[in-house]
Order: structure tokens, then sequence, then C-alpha cells
């Protein structure tokens, strides 16, 4: 039996489907790998911060314009 890790690092990916479907592991539909992959790429939150919490230095992230708002040419 080979490991997902082994097939890939030794380039043996073919042999590691071939083993996968045997054990009756079928292919994955569009719309459930989407919602998986979704998932996976969306890195976590921290538990102590939510998306509009400020940051730990007391500012909120946002980026605001400095001075009277007149732009002077030069």
């Amino acid at each position: 039996m080979i490991t997902l890790a082994e097939a890939t690092k030794t380039g043996r990916m073919a042999e590691f489907a071939a083993q996968e479907e045997a054990r009756g592991v079928g292919p994955i539909g569009r719309g459930a790998f989407g919602s998986l992959l979704g998932k996976a790429v969306k890195a976590p939150q921290s538990e102590d911060q939510t998306s509009h919490s400020p940051l730990r230095d007391g500012s909120t992230g946002k980026r605001t314009r400095r001075g009277n708002g007149r732009h002077i040419s030069s």
C-alpha cells in the first residue's frame, strides 16, 4: 500500500490512483470538490479576533487620507 505523501514524493500518482480505485474510492463530484477546496483554501480566523475587531495596536486596519483632501501639483 502506498500513501498519498509517498506517491507525491516519488512520482507514483498513477499507482496511488489505481490502488484507491481498487479499494472503491471513486471520483468526487465537481460541486463537492469546489466546496471542499473552498474550505481548505480559506485561512482559519483567529478565535480572539472577528472580521470587524480592531487590530491589537488599536487601529482598525483601514487607511485614512491625511491632510485636508486637496491635492497640489508640483
